[in-house]
């Protein structure tokens, strides 16, 4: 291996544990917590991103899902990524903004939980959802990065932020993952 790419691995997990070391443990405690109500109450969780973060999404989707089946009554979970027929009909009749928004109209209820996960806080189909959110009486949850963009500002007081730079999506994505990899503890250990 050449002392370039030696390098380049050494910085990139330095920054990595930088940014993780800057999480707030109360925001991922709380979002922990909402997923635990939900869960209690019966309702359902819903989860959206898109590109690196829709995969995020399905693997947090079935982390809880799964990571909790072992109760009486499971995390009921939808990641809204995970269905290429329904996302391709809504983005060719209506547009790829409305993808996660008509969906969440369709399956959601007052009490439900949406978590929508963005690097940039600026997806506009992630916007429109948790719009559509709010409009039906479902709780959302963000996790953002770089500035947390309009989603951070949106969701503010139920937002799990990951400050970076902007333009570092990998690392965003690797402590969003790491966000879901401890919640979904906390759930089973709940």
């Amino acid at each position: 291996m050449n002392k370039i790419s030696e390098k380049l691995i050494a910085d990139y997990f330095a920054n990595s544990q930088k940014i993780l070391s800057k999480i707030s443990p109360q925001e991922v405690a709380a979002l922990a917590s909402a997923i635990e109500k939900v869960r209690v109450s019966g309702s359902t969780v819903y989860i959206a991103g898109n590109g690196g973060s829709a995969s995020t999404a399905s693997h947090f989707a079935t982390d809880i899902g799964i990571g909790s089946q072992m109760r009486s009554n499971p995390v009921r979970v939808i990641s809204l990524c995970d269905n290429s027929a329904v996302m391709t009909a809504i983005s060719n009749d209506i547009g790829y903004s409305a993808v996660f928004e008509k969906q969440l109209r369709l399956l959601a209820q007052p009490g439900d939980l949406l978590i929508v996960i963005s690097a940039s806080g600026n997806s506009q189909n992630l916007i429109n959802a948790v719009l559509a959110a709010i409009d039906m009486g479902v709780t959302t949850y963000s996790m953002t990065g770089f500035d947390g963009g309009k989603l951070k500002e949106m969701t503010q007081a139920t937002n799990v932020h990951v400050e970076s730079i902007h333009g570092a999506y990998g690392l965003v994505e690797d402590a969003h993952l790491a966000i879901c990899h401890v919640v979904t503890e906390c759930v089973r250990a709940q």
